[in-house]
């Protein structure tokens, strides 16, 4: 097996409701198990200020619940204060961590940005909605296709992380080197073991997982092997069953077979990171 390129950079989409202080904190763990720099990107959606320039367009206005016309100078105001509170949470969780951090504004399509940014050392980190209705509709899925669809490996953080601890737990399907190679980095990062999720047909052993962690240099890592019935995000759901894990890596090819729903949908109802590489 030939080494995987090392990642240098995790790009966490700041743009969503959701990326408050436990979609930031989660991210800026993750940043430092693998030894990366933190970089939040606030996106100002350029289409909704297009919109607000239009005499006719009206919001919704909370907490009164009234309608009111849209003003493109107050929308700015607003992108800005929410860019200001945002990157000090980022900053603050980074210092806290030991780990670098940048903050990025930028304007365009808020489903385009992320992906469109990152390079070949880059991982994209998306917080995906509790909401079914929040997973299928609006920037989310657009991001989410986006970023499925790039070279980059992309990190589904929980609205609301669980724990902090347990097993990293990798699905062992075949031609998983790369993704194989990150989860065993992950668990010995972490000082936690490797859960193999086994799916019907030939797959990693655990004797080759643990030889791996040694050709790559990590030593011993601890591998279990758990069964599924079959490589979905349900099956996925159900093998894992009441193990407490603290991340699921999964590769791309198994993300891309799911419904448009499926990884994230783990992510949010596991309330644990999934990363698609």
């Amino acid at each position: 097996m030939n080494a995987t390129p090392r990642l240098r950079r995790l790009l966490l989409d700041l743009g969503h409701a959701a990326a408050e202080q436990e979609g930031i904190e989660a991210a800026a763990q993750i940043a430092r198990l693998l030894e990366l720099d933190l970089l939040g990107v606030f996106v100002e959606d350029e289409a909704l200020l297009a919109l607000a320039a239009l005499p006719f367009a009206r919001e919704l206005r909370l907490p009164t619940h009234a309608w009111t016309a849209m003003e493109a100078s107050r929308l700015t105001t607003d992108f800005g204060q929410t860019a200001a509170r945002l990157r000090r949470m980022l900053e603050e969780n980074c210092a806290r961590l030991g780990i670098p951090s940048g903050f990025e504004v930028v304007r365009g399509d808020p489903a385009a940005c992320l992906s469109g940014r990152c390079g070949e050392a880059d991982m994209l980190a998306l917080v995906a909605p509790s909401s079914a209705a929040g997973r299928s509709v609006g920037a989310f899925p657009r991001a989410w296709h986006a970023a499925l669809h790039s070279e980059a490996p992309v990190l589904l953080l929980p609205p609301r992380a669980r724990r902090q601890r347990g097993p990293v737990a990798s699905v062992a399907g075949e031609g998983g080197t790369a993704q194989l190679d990150l989860a065993l980095r992950l668990a010995a990062a972490a000082g936690e073991g490797l859960l193999l999720l086994r799916p019907p047909g030939p797959g990693v052993s655990v004797e080759e997982a643990v030889e791996r962690a040694r050709a790559v240099g990590l030593g011993e890592v601890r591998v279990a092997t758990r069964p599924l019935r079959a490589l979905t995000a349900r099956g996925i759901e159900e093998g894992l069953g009441s193990v407490e894990e603290r991340l699921v890596v999964l590769a791309r090819e198994a993300a891309i077979t799911f419904d448009h729903d499926g990884a994230p949908r783990l992510a949010a109802q596991r309330r644990v990171p999934v990363l698609v590489r």
